[in-house]
């Protein structure tokens, strides 16, 4: 990243929102559908103790191909589409965050702050959606992982075990919830709360912390050459780096999160995050806040490298009718949304 490159810049204002909405709910979309069985194979080897149903990311891709087939790598995807919605709140937070309340901060700590409080806002939409999806995801593993039957109809029933047919995803989600609500009440529907925010929001900071700091060191590594190729590459470069080390510095928390909020309190399960957190370390070590790194290292990488460039993409397709653009004199100010990938 250099002083004194003029780079055109979209601003919010400068976007048509109707077109920036709509396009951009079609692409998350799409986008969600392409890295789901990759987030779905992360839960499972987080949620599993040792090795008891997968060896690793490609057994586990390799043994729910063999035994449930391609269903089983998009189970609970349905309920999981509400993300997408969460993704356009994170957007606006985002940049109207940066405009208004943190105008006045350096650049870097305008996207730090605006990355957290975006963040924040979607994973209070999220976390419901994320508690029940995750049961959902585990329906069907080798072993138990949830303490929800999904195909009973009685909110009472037994832990799970290994069955190919799991009824409909929609009352699926419905029994989950119930069962939920029934047993723990509104605040078992936010079970892990302050662990996703622990999550994400430090992810989402961490990632445009780092996002300015390889940006900058990879522009200055880089040749100088007119080829249009060059500054894509370096954005690019720049997210898979960034987003692999928010993921690296996040996972330890994203186990306990995952761990603690597939668990029902009348169950005999561990009641806090901080039991599920002494558990998970008196069994398997601290190696086990390690579990499903490499998956949410590669669906991470993937979210990055195509979101970073779509984005822009997305910003100058919506643009107003006769705008103008604006000119900065910091090359690093490129507005990519992410960290919203990395949830």
């Amino acid at each position: 990243m250099k002083e004194g490159r003029n780079i055109q810049i979209i601003e919010w204002q400068d976007l048509d929102k109707k077109k920036f909405y709509g396009f951009g709910l079609v692409f998350s979309g799409l986008l969600r559908f392409t890295i789901y069985p990759t987030n779905l194979v992360k839960t499972r080897l987080q949620a599993q103790e040792g090795k008891t149903a997968y060896r690793g990311l490609f057994d586990a891709f390799k043994q729910i191909a063999r035994t449930e087939g391609l269903r089983g790598f998009y189970k609970g995807f349905p309920i999981s589409l509400l993300q997408v919605v969460a993704g356009q709140f994170y957007i606006t937070t985002y940049e109207l965050s940066k405009q208004t309340l943190f105008s006045n901060q350096s650049i870097s700590m305008q996207h730090l702050l605006g990355g957290f409080l975006a963040s924040s806002v979607s994973q209070t939409i999220m976390v419901p959606v994320d508690v029940i999806s995750q049961h959902q995801q585990v329906s069907g593993a080798g072993h138990k992982m949830s303490a929800i039957d999904i195909k009973s109809k009685k909110p009472s029933a037994a832990p799970i075990g290994p069955s190919k047919k799991t009824g409909n995803v929609v009352g699926q989600a419905f029994r989950i919830g119930s069962h939920i609500f029934k047993t723990e009440g509104f605040r078992g529907l936010y079970r892990g709360y302050l662990l996703s925010l622990l999550t994400y929001g430090s992810n989402s900071a961490l990632y445009w912390s780092f996002y300015y700091l390889y940006s900058e060191l990879i522009e200055e590594l880089l040749p100088q050459s007119k080829s249009s190729l060059r500054e894509p590459f370096r954005i690019v470069l720049s997210g898979l780096f960034s987003s692999a080390t928010a993921v690296i510095l996040t996972n330890p928390f994203d186990v306990v999160r995952t761990r603690y909020q597939l668990q029902v309190k009348n169950q005999g399960e561990c009641t806090s995050s901080w039991k599920t957190y002494k558990s998970l370390i008196a069994k398997e070590g601290y190696w086990g806040l390690s579990r499903g790194l490499t998956a949410r290292i590669t669906s991470s990488s993937f979210n990055s490298a195509v979101i970073i460039l779509m984005y822009e993409y997305l910003k100058k397709v919506s643009v107003k009718p006769n705008h103008v653009p604006h000119e900065t004199q910091i090359s690093g100010n490129v507005d990519v949304n992410i960290a919203v990938a990395a949830n």
